[in-house]
């Protein structure tokens, strides 16, 4: 089976990252192409690249385009010259209607895409035009791959119909990162130095609530332990302002941008991810699954998912300061609460394996 895969750009972010814990773990027998549609994007275009050179991926193709007509053609002859018979699309922005309509005049019927984020908090005139977007794609016949119930609930409240979907979680190389995290010995139970950490890992967007995590922090108190938030966006200069006023160091919070989460996992003693309803998965809650860490999330629709409902972590009322502050200082205090949270957590590793995932998705396809 010929299988070609679409991104608009090598980010750093759940979508590429997913498309490349896909194409990596699928299963043998078939041949995986990738086709990128804004190459000025490279952060993470090595990982494809290794992937192209270790046979993974037969060919990478860059598009050097945003006119609509060349986006078409362009997939319109990969599509003929490569012989595909599957398109997985991972972003879902208006380029991608461009694709799946050359796709569509090339002849494929099986054109999927994955929907990684929520409509919540959109104002009403973006839902219009993504309702319009989707109405198209409705009618090409692309089937929907939401990667959490949390999303498929936000597009059924906007009132946008996905005619064909069926939910797959995103996934993660627990293997990988597990071993990592063992590699360098730095969990909370192994650790020798006093200094302990609780981090966050996400975009500084609004989206997400690092500010409230900031509050809790500040009132923690606690001497031997340091908060880093890591990741960047548009909200970093007034969480920044935020931590300066709770009398903070930011330059000791506020880690930046990184491509080797692993690593900052391994360094980790609990992992907190304070974010809203607008969340649609979140991805690095699995990966800090993988690197037995334990888990504080906000009680929202997409970590009461992928936590079980607390079985995978602690959930805290969102914009709870108190809470917040109550559940975390009852960690630091409760190393064996730790362990057992960060054990029982890693036992939902099936769940969102990529091998397990990257089957899922060729059952789909297969079908």
């Amino acid at each position: 089976m010929n299988i070609l895969h679409i991104l608009d750009g090598y980010h750093i972010g759940g979508v590429e990252t997913q498309a490349y814990e896909i194409i990596k773990n699928y299963p043998e027998g078939n041949k995986s192409f990738l086709i990128n549609t804004y190459s000025k994007i490279k952060d993470i275009q090595n990982r494809f690249l290794e992937l192209e050179k270790f046979n993974k991926i037969k060919k990478i193709k860059n598009i050097n385009t945003n006119f609509s007509l060349l986006i078409i053609l362009e997939i319109y002859l990969f599509v003929k010259k490569n012989e595909i018979e599957n398109i997985i699309i991972y972003p879902s922005n208006k380029k991608m209607l461009y694709v799946a309509l050359g796709a569509k005049l090339a002849g494929i019927n099986k054109i999927f895409m994955s929907l990684q984020n929520t409509l919540y908090d959109k104002k009403s005139l973006t839902i219009l035009k993504i309702k319009i977007i989707f109405i198209l794609l409705n009618i090409l016949g692309v089937f929907f791959v939401p990667s959490s119930r949390s999303i498929a609930n936000s597009f059924s409240k906007s009132k946008i119909k996905l005619n064909k979907f069926k939910i797959i979680y995103n996934s993660c190389d627990f293997d990988y990162i597990n071993l990592v995290s063992r590699k360098n010995n730095k969990s909370y139970f192994k650790k020798k130095n006093k200094i302990k950490n609780i981090v966050m890992i996400a975009r500084l967007d609004k989206i997400k609530d690092q500010e409230t995590l900031l509050k809790a922090f500040a009132k923690l108190k606690e001497p031997f332990w340091k908060l880093k938030i890591v990741g960047d966006g548009p909200n970093m200069n007034s969480l920044k302002k935020i931590s300066r006023k709770l009398l903070l160091n930011e330059e000791e919070i506020f880690y930046g941008p990184s491509n080797n989460i692993p690593l900052i996992l391994a360094e980790s003693d609990i992992f907190a991810f304070s974010t809203t309803e607008a969340e649609g998965f979140g991805k690095v809650l699995i990966e800090a699954i993988a690197a037995k860490v334990p888990i504080i999330a906000s009680d929202v629709s997409a970590c009461r998912e992928i936590l079980f409902n607390g079985k995978g972590g602690i959930l805290v009322p969102p914009k709870d300061i108190n809470e917040w502050t109550k559940n975390l200082r009852g960690l630091i205090n409760n190393k064996d609460k730790m362990r057992k949270m960060a054990e029982d957590a890693f036992l939902l590793k099936d769940f969102f394996n990529s091998k397990n995932i990257a089957n899922k998705w060729d059952q789909l396809l297969d079908k």
